[in-house]
């Protein structure tokens, strides 16, 4: 399908620079907008259904910080005569 956009004369230099520094095609930008505009507009994504379930970054033990002290985690769970 062919879809034609208007842009305004300074919004499509940052468009295409955009594009450019990021070595894509303006057809590729456009296509994965579109494409998650479809997907919101459909429903919620596995995201925001684990956002407002408050299971984002959690692994059901409350702590929110398990991925940055994940060693200080593993080591009180192997015990600490195991630790060097």
């Amino acid at each position: 399908m062919t879809l034609t956009v208007r842009l305004d004369p300074e919004l499509e230099k940052q468009f295409e620079s955009a594009c450019r520094q990021q070595r894509v095609t303006k057809s590729v930008v456009v296509t994965d907008l579109v494409r998650a505009y479809v997907m919101r507009r459909r429903g919620q994504s596995s995201f925001e259904i684990a956002l407002k379930l408050g299971i984002v970054g959690s692994d059901g033990t409350g702590s929110p910080d398990v991925a940055a002290r994940a060693k200080k985690y593993l080591r009180r769970a192997i015990g600490a005569k195991h630790y060097r």
